[in-house]
C-alpha cells in the first residue's frame, strides 16, 4: 500500500495543473462557506420586505446546525472534484502512464486500488476542509457554547466524507470506461445534470430515490433550518442507515465494475 501511495504522490506532488484546480476549489468553498449567510440574509431580506410576515434572519454558523449546513453546502461543489478526478484518470490513459505501470511490475488490481487511494484522500482532505471550516466559524459565532452543542450534529462530517467519496468512485468508474477526458467529462454531466433527472421523473419516487445521483445527494438532506420551520416545512435532520448502506453498496459496485473492466481492457 505504501508503495502505491508513493507512486500515485510523486504523480501529483509535481503537477502544477492539480495543485491549481485544487487551489481554486478550496479558495471557492472557503469563500462560499464564509459569505453564505450574509447573502442568504440579504435575499431573504429583500424577498421578505412586502412580506406580511416577519421573517428572521437565517443563522447558517451556529453550533449544532452549522455541521449539516456546511455540509449540505459543500454538496455542490463535489461535482468540480469529479471532474478533477476525471481529467487525472483520464490522462493515465492518454500518456500511457498506465501500461508503464503495469508493465513495471504493477498489477491491474494494485493500479485500480491506487486510484481507489487518490478518490479516499481527495474526498478526506476535503473533509477535513468542511470539519475545520465548521468548527471555527461555530466558535466564532455560537454564543454559550457546550459539547453537546458542538458534538450532537457531527455525524454530518462523516456523512459528508461519504457522499463524496461516493460520487468520486462514481467519476473515476466514467473515467476508466470512457478513457478520453473532454469525452468522460461531458457524459459524466450529462448523466449528472440531465439523464439521471429525466429517469427519475419517469420511475415511481420509491424507486428514482435508489438511483446513484439520488441517493448519494440524498444522504444529506436540506438544513430544516428556522426558516423552513416559519413556512411549516420540515426536512429530515438525521442521516439515514438506510441512505448510508446504499453508497457503501453503490462504491463496492462502481469499484467492482472498473474492476471487471481492467480485467479484460487490453492496455
Amino acid at each position: 500500500m505504501n508503495r502505491l501511495i508513493k507512486i500515485d504522490f510523486r504523480k501529483y506532488f509535481y503537477n502544477r495543473t492539480f495543485w491549481i484546480l485544487s487551489a481554486l476549489y478550496v479558495a471557492l468553498v472557503v469563500l462560499v462557506f464564509m459569505g453564505a449567510e450574509a447573502f442568504i440574509n440579504k435575499v431573504v431580506s429583500n424577498v421578505g420586505k412586502n412580506s406580511p410576515v416577519t421573517i428572521p434572519n437565517f443563522s447558517l454558523y451556529g453550533f449544532p446546525y452549522v455541521w449539516h449546513n456546511l455540509a449540505f453546502l459543500a454538496g455542490f461543489f463535489k461535482i468540480f472534484l469529479a471532474f478533477i478526478v476525471i481529467i487525472f484518470i483520464t490522462n493515465e490513459f492518454s500518456y500511457k502512464t498506465i501500461r508503464q505501470n503495469v508493465m513495471s511490475g504493477m498489477s491491474r488490481v494494485e493500479f485500480l486500488f491506487s486510484k481507489v487511494i487518490f478518490v479516499f484522500f481527495i474526498a478526506l482532505a476535503v473533509t477535513l476542509i468542511l470539519f475545520l471550516s465548521a468548527l471555527l466559524l461555530g466558535f466564532f459565532y455560537t454564543e454559550h457554547i457546550n459539547a453537546a452543542m458542538i458534538f450532537s450534529k457531527m455525524f454530518f462530517v462523516p456523512a459528508y466524507f461519504l457522499e463524496v467519496f461516493t460520487f468520486l468512485l462514481m467519476a473515476m468508474m466514467f473515467a476508466f470506461l470512457l478513457q478520453k477526458q473532454g469525452l468522460a467529462i461531458g457524459i459524466f454531466a450529462l448523466y449528472y445534470y440531465v439523464a439521471e433527472p429525466i429517469i427519475a421523473y419517469k420511475l415511481p419516487a420509491g424507486v428514482a430515490r435508489f438511483l446513484p445521483i439520488k441517493m448519494i445527494t440524498h444522504l444529506i438532506d436540506i438544513p430544516n433550518s428556522s426558516l423552513m420551520k416559519l413556512f411549516g416545512v420540515n426536512f429530515r435532520e438525521t442521516v439515514s442507515w438506510l441512505d448510508v448502506w446504499s453508497c457503501l453498496a453503490y462504491s463496492v459496485l462502481f469499484v467492482v465494475i472498473v474492476y471487471l473492466f481492467l480485467k479484460k481492457k487490453d492496455l
